[in-house]
């Protein structure tokens, strides 16, 4: 696949895509970023509509390898499909190693939505709840684990951090392509928990509450479900109050409380394991 090559930094497309790094202007595109060849093979094989693919020119072979196989699953076309200098790829790429392959592709809104009232429409579905993770590494992780393990929709707070920060997506590594996401306002939480409890739910709040009962303790049956809260102060008082009752994970005396990933992948595997 012949191609020119951009060898200036002041191109528009090069100014283009290093806009994507700040979230205004991923938002107001509704494109995002990411790197590396195993992300573009997976956001082929979840058939991603991709606005442009940034490739080194000294991984050409690999890359028109993936780039035919996206044209030829209807991701994209050829004009998509740009060669660059390793000095303009330097300037494009966020990573410390770059592998030479940058991706800008359209937001999967049907994916990625805004929660419309109706807890209906969740009926059936394996939940996790987040309120206010505010790591992108963090969350990235938390949508991987999800995916992984066989949550159905992960509901997060719009406080959280940017599901398309390019840290997010490195760290859920293909699960963003994949994963149901749904978004509510921070003060919308309480009445999803409220709904959902009033549906036949439990829903139990990850938190370290004078009444709560360790997790092995708590007997999760299929259709509970868990809220998992931010990384410094965890969750707050109301959402505490609106959950069925507080659980925690038995730890060894003396340990440090594991980060909101990991207590997360514990409450995923709890939740999915009842389901079974």
């Amino acid at each position: 696949m012949e191609q020119n090559i951009i060898t200036s930094r002041q191109n528009p497309i090069v100014k283009d895509v290093c806009g994507l790094a700040e979230k205004k202007n991923r938002e107001k595109n509704g494109l995002f970023r990411f790197d590396g060849f195993k992300l573009f093979s997976e956001a082929i094989d979840a058939r991603m509509a991709f606005e442009r693919i940034i490739y080194r020119e000294d991984v050409a072979d690999r890359a028109n390898e993936l780039i035919s196989e996206a044209i030829a699953s209807g991701c994209c076309t050829k004009s998509a499909a740009v060669c660059v200098s390793a000095s303009v790829f330097e300037k494009i790429s966020e990573e410390r190693a770059p592998e030479g392959v940058i991706c800008v592709a359209r937001m999967p809104r049907e994916l990625h939505r805004t929660y419309g009232g109706d807890v209906a429409t969740l009926e059936g579905e394996r939940l996790l709840l987040a309120e206010s993770l505010r790591d992108p590494g963090n969350l990235g992780t938390v949508m991987r684990s999800c995916f992984a393990l066989g949550i159905d929709r992960l509901i997060l707070t719009s406080d959280c951090a940017d599901i398309y920060n390019p840290k997010t997506v490195r760290a859920a590594m293909g699960a963003i392509f994949k994963l149901d996401t749904t978004f509510v306002s921070p003060d919308e939480l309480v009445g999803v928990i409220e709904t959902l409890r009033s549906s036949g739910r439990r829903v139990y709040a990850a938190a370290l509450a004078p009444n709560a009962v360790t997790i092995d303790k708590a007997e999760i049956a299929k259709g509970d479900c868990f809220v998992i809260g931010n990384e410094g102060h965890g969750l707050s008082a109301d959402v505490v109050s609106a959950c069925t009752a507080p659980v925690i994970i038995p730890m060894r005396e003396g340990a440090e409380s594991l980060n909101a990933a990991a207590a997360a992948a514990i409450c995923i595997w709890e939740t999915v394991k009842s389901a079974e």
